[in-house]
């Protein structure tokens, strides 16, 4: 096994054969990033790897051609992100070391909410901007109140937001942030954190000061971070929201998202492992 480790939050990257994969302490778990060569041997010597790492979850978005391998391996699909890859479907396959991780909790609750979320499925509409707040991309200025809004909203999160170098690093390139500002502060903020060559983009970092909830401005940010990613041709948009945060999944609902799975303790968010709820939209056909 080769590995480089990434120091800005506490991940690598190695690779076990010649599969690539990224290590991710923080939250336990490892991603195998490249599937396209995989076997039923490769995946087995993957999980004894994140065993010994005291690892409790492996994930990969894979492709229909891998997903019998996976399958075979003891991995279960816990979602299907249609057209992730340039069009194509992606499952999302994951295996669980640890068999506590694999429990849903309060399942009967988070499906109500799913059911509930169905009630007011595409019904956005534009919101008027009643508060007078610009909505702008956010920019290297723009770093340092960011990172407090962040840690505000978060007590812990699954990427490393509250670095200023990761932010520098990610900004406009790999991720595109946009951010509402009132009386020149910065009130909300979300992201598209852009695959360019498979053209999906996951729309993430989702955080509204305490005080200016409730009014729309999340939805208007990710209304136009929509706008830009279809101009810039993408296909897919998906977003893995908190299961026991209503407002969220209500707002990709209302923007026509579908649920498309749930992925059990999927990551570090607010001091513990949470579930995480798969919302799938497809915008080279759709109109918003």
């Amino acid at each position: 096994m080769r590995a480089s480790r990434c120091e800005l939050n506490n991940t690598f990257y190695a690779k076990i054969d010649r599969t690539k994969i990224l290590v991710d302490l923080p939250n336990k778990r490892i991603k195998i990033i490249d599937f396209n060569t995989i076997s039923t041997q490769n995946l087995k010597r993957i999980i004894h790897f994140a065993s010994k790492q005291h690892l409790s979850k492996i994930l990969c978005n894979c492709d229909t051609k891998s997903f019998e391998t996976f399958i075979n391996a003891g991995f279960n699909s816990e979602g299907k992100i249609s057209g992730y890859f340039k069009g194509n479907d992606a499952f999302c396959m994951s295996y669980f070391i640890n068999s506590d991780r694999k429990v849903c909790s309060n399942f009967a609750r988070k499906e109500l909410l799913i059911k509930e979320c169905q009630n007011v499925r595409n019904t956005y509409a534009h919101q008027k901007n009643n508060l007078g707040y610009l909505i702008r991309n956010a920019n290297k200025n723009d770093i340092k109140e960011m990172i407090d809004l962040f840690s505000t909203v978060f007590l812990t999160y699954q990427s490393p937001i509250y670095d200023e170098e990761y932010l520098k690093q990610t900004m406009n390139d790999k991720v595109l942030y946009k951010v509402a500002v009132y009386n020149g502060k910065i009130i909300s903020i979300a992201s598209a954190d852009m695959n360019k060559e498979n053209l999906n983009a996951e729309i993430t970092d989702c955080a509204t000061h305490p005080s200016y909830r409730g009014i729309g401005i999340l939805s208007n940010i990710i209304y136009s971070l929509e706008s830009d990613l279809k101009a810039k041709g993408f296909l897919c948009l998906y977003s893995l929201s908190r299961s026991i945060n209503p407002s969220i999944n209500f707002v990709l609902s209302k923007h026509n998202y579908n649920f498309a799975g749930r992925l059990v303790n999927n990551c570090n968010i607010c001091g513990t492992f949470e579930d995480m709820n798969l919302w799938v939209k497809n915008i080279n056909s759709t109109s918003f």
